[in-house]
């Protein structure tokens, strides 16, 4: 039987949708090496897959056209057409690019550690973006006095026995027993005391300081006025003003929240304080846990890390600060939980 009259039997007992390639890639091997298939061996075979290789044919057609071939010789061996001396268990296979499925599974990986990262630096980057409707509004007791800056003039404040001033030559401050007898409301006061202090708003003008110093005048409502400075060596635009230095877009939202009209220094300390319990730090604050009050918030005052460039560097500098205001009574903060 001629090589053609095996081809053509090959190709009759394939699937109609195979019989065009099968007799394609059968004629195309035939002219290529140019000899009986009774005399073909594996290294005409392997010249005819290099010969495709260099081609850059498509992968699949590559694939497809090897397999085809072993088909055809495997079919003449068992009809004893073909002489069983070609190794069908040698037969060349398109052979896969490690390095390549290496560097594809490397970058999956390095996208989906990239992924998980951003998923959790988010919402540390963006504290202020937690839904105002995220948890219930409450209520509001009918009056909240003001928190003024301490005024060292003002002699008819009652006031407790300062803790000293740490020095080089004494133990940084902690917060111990000293705190057990001081109520909560006065750890809040304080505390607020403090975040003024790190903002440059501890002045009695703090409520009306915006951002580079300079004071609006009418407290009806946020200023809303751009200024720009130059902080940590770079040019920074903002609109913060108030004792708690509040940007527009927090103060809207929470005003909308609570139903504030104005930006008296009255609302301007609630609203802090209910910024505060949002970020989950006023337990801590009324239970006197500075340190763990402060992480919460230094993503929303910065000032909590200017001493130092980190909270851990500024921590003694803010301690001493807030066991200083501590010592300072103000009555009239009610804090509503």
């Amino acid at each position: 039987m001629s090589d053609m009259e095996l081809i053509r039997l090959w190709v009759n007992r394939k699937s109609p949708r195979n019989r065009r390639f099968s007799w394609q890639a059968a004629n195309h091997f035939r002219v290529f090496v140019a000899k009986p298939l009774a005399q073909v061996t594996l290294t005409d075979v392997e010249t005819f897959a290099a010969a495709m290789r260099a081609r850059k044919l498509a992968p699949r057609f590559y694939k497809q056209t090897l397999l085809a071939l072993k088909s055809l010789f495997a079919f003449g061996q068992q009809t004893k057409i073909l002489p069983a001396t070609l190794p069908l268990h040698r037969w060349p296979v398109l052979r896969r690019n490690r390095s390549k499925r290496l560097r594809f599974q490397l970058s999956w990986g390095f996208l989906i550690c990239l992924c998980f990262f951003l998923g959790r630096m988010t919402p540390r980057l963006w504290g202020q973006s937690v839904s105002a409707g995220s948890s219930p509004a409450p209520k509001r007791l009918p009056e909240v006095a003001t928190i003024d800056s301490p005024d060292k003039r003002e002699n008819n404040i009652d006031r407790d026995r300062s803790p000293e001033t740490p020095t080089q030559n004494s133990p940084e401050p902690r917060l111990d027993s000293r705190l057990d007898n001081i109520s909560p409301e006065r750890r809040v006061k304080a505390f607020l005391d403090t975040i003024a202090a790190a903002e440059g708003t501890a002045s009695p003008d703090g409520y009306r300081t915006q951002y580079t110093g300079t004071k609006f005048v009418s407290f009806q409502d946020h200023p809303r006025e751009m200024r720009c400075g130059r902080r940590y060596g770079k040019k920074l635009c903002s609109d913060a003003a108030g004792r708690y230095q509040f940007l527009s877009t927090t103060w809207d939202r929470f005003a909308k929240k609570f139903g504030v009209r104005d930006f008296s220094p009255e609302n301007q300390d609630w609203m802090a304080i209910e910024l505060i319990r949002e970020k989950g730090a006023l337990e801590d604050i009324e239970a006197g846990r500075l340190e763990p009050a402060v992480r919460k918030l230094a993503y929303i005052w910065p000032s909590f890390r200017r001493y130092g460039g980190s909270v851990e560097s500024s921590m003694p500098k803010l301690e001493a600060m807030y066991l200083q205001n501590l010592g300072i009574y103000r009555q009239g903060l009610v804090v509503s939980n």
